[in-house]
């Protein structure tokens, strides 16, 4: 029974016409976009001098997230079905819990017990948010709002190359939620929808996000 379940087709996106492996050859082949970006932030990574090495380490897992998030998009554009869509989406949330974590931790210096409460009030939200008929993309609007109002603070406490790193990868994630939500509207225009979009700007959006970790600054 589970494995009946777990092997379920999913159609949730423009390009998908059957539930046939690799029916989204565009969606699929764009998350090598991902691993574009995993490879740059490797680079990065090996050329930086942590001082804390707790810092490598919060740094190569973010990268390899990175890596794991595309991978789990390839999967899930290939097949199509249910445990594909859990190792899509599963990664992706690990990697919003961890960099909340992180910049409540180091960007805005407070306690361990200050920012795992954040990871709280995120989950929290995230799950009243569900009942407002957005669940789909509740947990992307909360990251959203999260970085939002992580970079005000920046702002505030004066740490400028923080807020506007998190200012830019807010204005790179809005755009990319836009091409999300717009796929299935455009499938009489576009044949292919706008998905493969969303894997483009989410890739540069990690990052964005991982070299402001690394860095502390976007260059």
């Amino acid at each position: 029974m589970l494995n009946v379940s777990l092997n379920q087709s999913i159609d949730i996106y423009c390009e998908r016409i059957s539930p046939e492996i690799f029916a989204e050859p565009i969606n699929f082949f764009t998350n090598i976009a991902f691993w574009v970006a995993f490879f740059l932030l490797l680079k990065k990574y090996n050329k930086k001098n942590y001082e804390h090495v707790n810092l490598r380490i919060y740094s190569i897992i973010l990268i390899s997230l990175v890596l794991i998030i595309g991978t789990g998009s390839f999967l899930f554009h290939l097949f199509g079905n249910v445990w594909s869509l859990l190792a899509d989406t599963i990664p992706i949330m690990i990697f919003i819990i961890l960099y909340l974590y992180l910049a409540v931790r180091f960007y805005l210096e407070q306690t361990q017990v200050i920012s795992a409460f954040s990871i709280f009030l995120f989950l929290f939200l995230n799950y009243s948010l569900s009942y407002l008929g957005v669940e789909e993309i509740s947990s992307y609007l909360m990251a959203l709002f999260s970085m939002l109002i992580i970079a005000c603070i920046a702002y505030r406490k004066n740490k400028r190359n923080i807020s506007y790193g998190l200012f830019l990868a807010s204005f790179i994630f809005m755009l990319s939620l836009g091409f999300r939500q717009l796929d299935l509207f455009t499938c009489a225009q576009f044949s292919h929808g706008t998905h493969w979009i969303w894997h483009i700007l989410n890739s540069i959006l990690l990052y964005t996000l991982v070299v402001l970790f690394i860095e502390r600054k976007i260059r």
